[in-house]
């Protein structure tokens, strides 16, 4: 940012933010100063100067910044909205272990002697459904009487009270199921899928054309025909439903569509992931990485498998991860880009000492020759660098494979050779045929296509019984 916009925020006191200090305020006023700084730029910066052309760059900068401001303003005004009505839901009255909870007359009376009074305990429910006038009756009645009692002999137990204590859930803050990502997925080149095909189809060039030192002048110069070929795809429906009550939908805490279409929307980039790395190309499904045409295998054998092993580098996954590095560039003519491992493949690596006890891969940090650098921890997604590429970790790559179904495989490869056609994905809900039965489905639906071995030597697969499960 401008050192000009820089100054006139110093000026004003809102170029440093102080912890503890309510952050939308101070970006509020931050964005106000900058906004004035500009009025003042444009109003001096008019008469062709070198003073009124730094003053153009700088308000050219302080517009761009002005528009990041008002952004994370509105990201800070989501956050207190989202506060403000989780507040509004979470209105919970206790009663102190061992004391009854006695009502202010002024607010909640007897029903026999005033009819019309509120209901304490239908207010307690509707102030949860985000009723701002229950809440604050609610509010009130405890202001006056706070949990002042005199000790008796109740309590939130069943049959001595707890009937009138009911459990309070919190809907809004719901837990939705864990999934694994689609890490290996965002990797690939990625394209939208085209509309009215049934078919994605790449031609390659199979072999190529040659040249050759011409033994002496005018005779025939060298001449070999090219052959071509094609790699292709067909078009993959991923696709999963619910069926859900009308009543649930109507009577629940919450908008419920938003639990169901989001946990089928995690479950699909799931689903995603696993074809892109494992599907067999059958039955409906993409053909995978593993199953890609050309691609090198380097395989990993050991019954002692280690990180690193500089007596025996059949021993050390590192050399195989070399080998694999090496088998992309020499046969593609271009370097990998990614190494991606399932999570506790980087862990065993992650655990690993050297003979002084020091880890081989070190946390960010500077240290003489570390074997790879680690960055924060993360269960999927970028995890650190090993030989200066990316470690991404996947929990969708299996750890079942050999004959012993329990290996895992690690992959060396040029993310960008592999194309990943997709549509977006359709997230709907159809109450036709389902009214007769007070029922609505949701669905999620989308195509993809994806052709991994473009060129097939991008791909290097690590894989033996090096690979066994390691014990952590």
């Amino acid at each position: 940012m401008s050192s000009l916009i820089d100054q006139y925020l110093e000026e004003r006191g809102v170029n440093n933010w102080t912890p503890g200090q309510p952050l939308l305020p101070y970006v509020l006023a931050r964005r106000d100063a900058v906004a004035a700084c500009l009025r003042d730029m444009e109003r001096r910066g008019g008469d062709g100067s070198p003073e009124s052309r730094q003053l153009k760059r700088a308000a050219t900068e302080g517009r761009a910044y002005l528009s990041k401001i008002d952004e994370r303003i509105a990201e800070l005004e989501e956050i207190e909205t989202r506060n403000d009505a989780t507040a509004k839901h979470n209105v919970e009255i206790r009663a102190h272990e061992g004391r009854g909870y006695v009502t202010d007359a002024a607010v909640y009376n007897d029903p026999h002697k005033v009819p019309d009074s509120p209901s304490f305990f239908r207010d307690m429910r509707s102030a949860r459904l985000g009723d701002a006038d229950a809440a604050d009756r609610l509010r009130r009645n405890t202001a006056a009487r706070g949990l002042e009692t005199r000790v008796g002999d109740m309590s939130t137990g069943a049959g001595t009270g707890g009937q009138f204590a009911p459990p309070a859930w919190l809907v809004d803050e719901f837990v939705a199921l864990a999934r694994a990502g689609r890490v290996t997925a965002d990797l690939m080149h990625k394209e939208p899928l085209p509309s009215g095909v049934s078919s994605i189809n790449l031609p390659t060039v199979a072999s190529g054309t040659s040249t050759a030192v011409q033994a002496t002048q005018n005779t025939v110069v060298q001449d070999t025909a090219a052959t071509t070929n094609a790699v292709s795809s067909g078009i993959t429906t991923v696709a999963g439903k619910q069926i859900v009550s009308l009543q649930l939908l109507q009577q629940s805490g919450i908008p419920f569509d938003r639990v169901v279409l989001g946990d089928l929307s995690a479950d699909y980039a799931r689903t995603l992931d696993v074809q892109v790395l494992t599907g067999s190309g059958a039955s409906g499904q993409l053909r995978g990485l593993a199953n890609a045409a050309g691609i090198t295998t380097v395989a990993y054998t050991t019954a002692t498998p280690k990180v690193i092993d500089a007596t025996t580098p059949a021993n050390s996954l590192y050399n195989a991860i070399v080998r694999g590095v090496n088998s992309v560039a020499t046969q593609r003519f271009m370097p990998p880009t990614a190494i991606v491992m399932h999570p506790q493949r980087w862990s065993w690596i992650l655990e690993a000492l050297d003979s002084s006890s020091r880890p081989l891969v070190l946390s960010q940090g500077g240290a003489f020759n570390p074997l790879g650098v680690a960055g924060e921890v993360v269960a999927q997604g970028q995890a650190g660098v090993l030989l200066g590429l990316p470690v991404y970790v996947d929990p969708n790559i299996p750890t079942n494979l050999g004959a012993g179904t329990n290996q895992d495989a690690v992959w060396v490869l040029r993310a960008d050779d592999c194309n990943l056609y997709e549509s977006p994905l359709a997230l709907e809900s159809f109450e036709a045929t389902y009214a007769d039965q007070a029922s609505v489905l949701f669905r999620a639906l989308s195509y993809s296509a994806f052709i991994p071995d473009r060129y097939g030597k991008s791909l290097a697969l690590i894989s033996g019984t090096g690979l066994v499960t390691p014990t952590l």
